[in-house]
């Protein structure tokens, strides 16, 4: 792969399709890298103080509470990079192109 000069360099950086495509793409992935963070600490939160409640069955089922909330959270965690290649697939990779029609290869 050809160096690419500090000129040119410059020239991708100032690019506004080129900054949209990278914050576009940070901020999606912090969100959603947050939100994940934030369900699996409060589950681990949630064992340590509810373990009684965590335990018992709900809706007159087998399965106790804390089982389907960890399978709520692999759906959730699913859902999501669903939602990130989607954007992805869309959003992100035609700004992809424009950038690099505008800017050549």
């Amino acid at each position: 792969m050809p160096q690419l000069s500090p000129e040119r360099t410059r020239k991708i950086l100032a690019d506004s399709a080129f900054r949209e495509l990278v914050s576009g793409r940070a901020r999606l992935r912090w969100c959603l890298s947050i939100l994940t963070l934030v369900m699996f600490f409060g589950f681990v939160a949630l064992i340590s103080t509810a373990k009684a409640a965590l335990g018992a069955s709900f809706a007159g089922s087998a399965m106790p509470l804390g089982f389907a909330l960890a399978l709520l959270m692999v759906a959730a965690i699913i859902a999501f990079t669903a939602f990130y290649v989607q954007r992805s697939n869309t959003r992100f990779d035609e700004l992809a192109r424009r950038v690099n029609r505008e800017l050549g290869r």
